[in-house]
């Protein structure tokens, strides 16, 4: 079964599982973000368990990453100047998965990944036109019109 491997970047936490196309979240794991002093730590511990997640599920595939994290740059695959992380400047979370991973990695803000995930799989379905608002160690917005996320 092909799964994308989600995650989500926060402040605070860091939260991650194994998707499949339904939206059903097979795997899930978490750790916390600050406990890392480095991008590149939490990105391999990330990488650690999510390897230990698709060893124990031999019928599982992963086809792709998707993260939401604060700042995330979707044109770059980057996160710029987050306020709420203690990463410094512009941090390529995109190849510091490829490391890890051959698969597409994709990096957004992660109200955008809200936005998109109430859209296509939770209450947002029949719209077209919505504002998404994020509140956790910051606070962060998605807005959708005429059914496209706006970048």
């Amino acid at each position: 079964m092909k799964v994308s491997l989600g995650i989500d970047i926060g402040g605070t936490n860091t939260v991650f599982g194994l998707i499949d196309r339904l939206g059903k979240c097979l795997e899930r794991s978490s750790l916390p973000t600050g406990q890392f002093s480095t991008p590149q730590l939490l990105v391999a511990a990330i990488a650690n368990q999510a390897t230990t997640m698709l060893l124990k599920r031999s019928d599982l595939n992963l086809i792709g990453i998707g993260i939401g994290a604060p700042n995330g740059n979707y044109l770059n695959g980057t996160v710029e100047y987050a306020p709420n992380l203690k990463w410094e400047g512009i941090v390529d979370l995109a190849a510091l998965f490829k490391v890890h991973f051959n698969v597409p990695v994709f990096v957004t803000n992660d109200a955008n990944a809200a936005a998109i995930g109430e859209m296509t799989y939770g209450s947002a379905q029949a719209m077209t036109e919505f504002v998404m608002i994020t509140l956790g160690t910051g606070l962060g917005s998605g807005f959708v019109s005429n059914g496209k996320l706006l970048y």
